[in-house]
């Protein structure tokens, strides 16, 4: 009866992981279709393909906590709760629209302390929340 419980648990605790991290990797996908595929500059390119997560992420640090990019796309809206993994399952090329949507909505925004957008970034070759490691 324990081993049952204990495996249970453990069934349900796998599901709800890979339930939540869904929702990111289109999120991750989604903003490398929209930016990176798209650059005509190689080392973006690299720099993006490093990065991966570290666009909006901070390497090391819990996931939750976003850098200035990824605060900004959430505090838009782009969030687990509003794109739940069940959106994307239902309807995946209107839900990839509504987010490249929200992340157009702040390319003209600006991090704390930054002189330059975060277009203006990207397009000078850099990513619009930090370096690789999102810092």
């Amino acid at each position: 009866m324990k081993r049952a419980l204990v495996c249970m648990v453990a069934a349900m605790a796998i599901v709800s992981y890979s339930s939540s991290a869904m929702a990111i990797k289109e999120f991750g996908e989604t903003w490398t279709k929209v930016y990176a595929e798209k650059s005509t500059n190689e080392g973006f390119k690299k720099l993006a393909a490093e990065a991966k997560c570290n666009v909006c992420h901070i390497d090391g640090e819990n996931k939750k906590k976003h850098n200035p990019y990824g605060d900004t796309l959430e505090h838009e809206g782009l969030t687990k709760k509003n794109f739940p993994p069940a959106k994307f399952k239902e309807n995946p090329e209107g839900v990839r629209k509504q987010v490249e949507e929200l992340m157009k909505k702040i390319e003209d925004k600006k991090a704390e302390g930054s002189d330059k957008t975060f277009a203006e970034r990207m397009k000078d070759g850099l990513l619009p929340g930090g370096d690789a490691k999102g810092k």
